[in-house]
């Protein structure tokens, strides 16, 4: 079955009614190449962003001098956190680290939620390409990293704010909307699509 990662961005943990907007975006129909069938099941993933937790290690890196693989590894302990969280939210769902696992938590109708760490670990293992260690990539570009590695068929960036339509990857970041590093992973994403989560019609749209 198409596999269809969700990038939810961590700014979103505050919803109070984060559980049933979840429930509601994971019934939509997702964008799909125009090879592919809108209709067909589809197994879903989902990767949390760092939020507030990764803020608190951004201000650690301008104090401390942390230096790029020491805050990459503690943003993805903060991602990490969140996943855990949105894991023991969500109804139906698995935590989920290793590629090998996926498959079985959708075949059971779960919800796979992935553990950032191990997984991008095990991807980056298997690929000639590993990400740059700066705050230039962040869970976007993780995620479109995944889902080249896993041949996902579409991203679904699950962000605060509207699709940024007619806009370039690296116009979008020049806005603060996506990373900085994304426009170098995204042209590999078969769809990368956007809904706002926060907005009271809820849906998903075709970006890039």
């Amino acid at each position: 079955m198409p596999l269809v990662i969700y990038k939810l961005g961590g700014s979103l943990l505050t919803l109070n009614d984060l559980d049933r907007r979840l429930a509601s975006l994971f019934k939509l129909r997702v964008p799909l190449p125009s090879k592919s069938t809108d209709d067909r099941p589809i197994d879903r993933a989902v990767l949390v962003g760092g939020g507030s937790v990764a803020d608190l290690v951004r201000g650690w890196d301008r104090t401390q001098n942390l230096g790029g693989e020491r805050s990459h590894d503690l943003a993805l302990a903060a991602m990490a956190f969140n996943a855990r969280f949105v894991n023991a939210l969500l109804r139906h769902s698995v935590l989920v680290n290793k590629k090998s696992s996926l498959r079985k938590a959708c075949a059971d109708d779960a919800i796979a939620v992935l553990d950032p760490p191990a997984v991008l670990e095990e991807a980056e293992k298997r690929s000639t390409q590993r990400l740059p260690r700066s705050w230039d990539v962040t869970s976007d570009s993780i995620a479109a990293f995944l889902s080249i590695s896993w041949r996902a068929t579409a991203l679904v960036l699950v962000k605060s704010s509207p699709r940024p339509a007619g806009q370039s990857a690296a116009a979008a970041a020049r806005r603060g909307l996506v990373d900085k590093y994304f426009s170098e992973v995204a042209g590999r994403v078969p769809v990368v699509a956007w809904a706002n989560l926060r907005s009271k019609r809820l849906t998903i749209e075709r970006w890039l």
